[in-house]
């Protein structure tokens, strides 16, 4: 809304009180089923890509006009070594994520074997169109030492707003990155709830996650339990921290945590390429190019995966307490771990004494 509602930025009461908002509506909409929910999650596609055209659009005018705030060289847009600022790579490559769970809702799509690749490519060039023109936009309106890394397109809009005198610009904005949030939640949620549902179907997890909601036919105990952890991170990452240093630990956990799965999964792939049904199974889709192409295309996202991780647990430069930061990271990761490791060997228990009873 401009200058006069700035403060709301680092106001923590605030700022979690529309974070759970959010988060209740993804879930709501998600349990009552994906018919409902997809319109949260379309609106919110659209409403990611508006606040760009915004942002791009008064960007343009004003360096039409008055020119660019930063001064743009070749040599500035190169990347550049910097330990402030490695832990922003991983989440250049964490915003390529999200895009695998569709595979997860195929039963729920039509015609996914033509729907999902399309989608899937479409997402990953508009995803590294949408960074390289929103940052170029942001760094027009604003000096790059001035930028927030929570905030940084707000800034810029609010910039913008005071330049053209219209407060309207800065509402117009926050309203649809709201809803943009609201869809990336929501699609989050619908597709991340499938996992453990799945793996309560096969017992590996207690059985309620497995379970069918009997009105709306949705995993409501996963989803559930999911958006409940995901509530109680959220409160405890507040604790001795400012809003800032706090979005960067949530961050750097979720990159983490969600990286994690993506190692082994790359690693499998390369083991799969050898056995020798592989291109016999009824319905299976290959990686172009055979065992060299697995090799390829599982080995640079094992690369990434892995260096992304490493990079994660390194302090940003504005971080207050890179110490607390650290341990935070550490802690919380390694609990999510260690429970699911856990809860892992309990249903492999569990299933083992099956087996035996059966056998008897």
């Amino acid at each position: 809304g401009g200058i006069g509602t700035a403060s709301l930025a680092q106001n923590r009461t605030f700022l979690l009180a529309g974070s759970f908002v959010l988060l209740f509506v993804a879930v709501y909409l998600n349990i009552i089923g994906l018919h409902i929910g997809k319109w949260l999650q379309n609106a919110g596609g659209l409403c990611t890509y508006l606040p760009l055209l915004i942002l791009v659009s008064v960007a343009f005018v004003v360096w039409r006009s008055s020119g660019s705030v930063t001064h743009f060289t070749w040599a500035g847009v190169l990347p550049r070594w910097n330990w402030d600022s490695v832990n922003f790579w991983p989440q250049l490559a964490f915003a390529f994520t999200g895009l695998e769970l569709a595979s997860t809702m195929s039963e729920e799509v039509r015609e996914p074997r033509k729907t999902l690749p399309r989608a899937i490519f479409g997402s990953g060039v508009l995803i590294a169109l949408i960074y390289i023109a929103g940052t170029v936009a942001v760094l027009v309106l604003l000096n790059d030492a001035a930028v927030r890394p929570d905030s940084g397109v707000f800034q810029a809009i609010t910039a913008a707003s005071a330049v053209f005198k219209i407060g309207a610009i800065g509402v117009i904005a926050a309203l649809l990155v709201t809803v943009g949030n609201a869809g990336g939640v929501g699609s989050t949620v619908a597709g991340i709830a499938r996992v453990p549902f799945m793996v309560g179907v096969d017992r590996y997890l207690p059985p309620a996650f497995g379970k069918i909601h009997p009105r709306w036919k949705t995993p409501h105990i996963s989803i559930l339990v999911q958006a409940i952890i995901s509530g109680v991170i959220l409160l405890l990452s507040q604790i001795n921290e400012t809003t800032a240093s706090a979005y960067q630990i949530l961050v750097a956990a979720a990159v983490i945590l969600y990286f994690i799965p993506f190692l082994y999964m790359n690693a499998a792939a390369i083991k799969l390429a050898y056995r020798p049904e592989r291109e016999k199974t009824p319905g299976a889709i290959l990686i172009p190019g055979g065992k060299i192409g697995v090799w390829i295309a599982s080995g640079l996202g094992f690369s990434v995966v892995l260096l992304g991780i490493v990079l994660s647990f390194i302090p940003p430069g504005e971080t207050e307490n890179k110490l607390l930061f650290a341990l935070k990271l550490i802690g919380g990761t390694g609990f999510a771990v260690l429970l699911g490791v856990l809860l892992y060997a309990r249903g492999a228990r569990a299933k083992s004494r099956e087996r035996e009873s059966v056998s008897l």
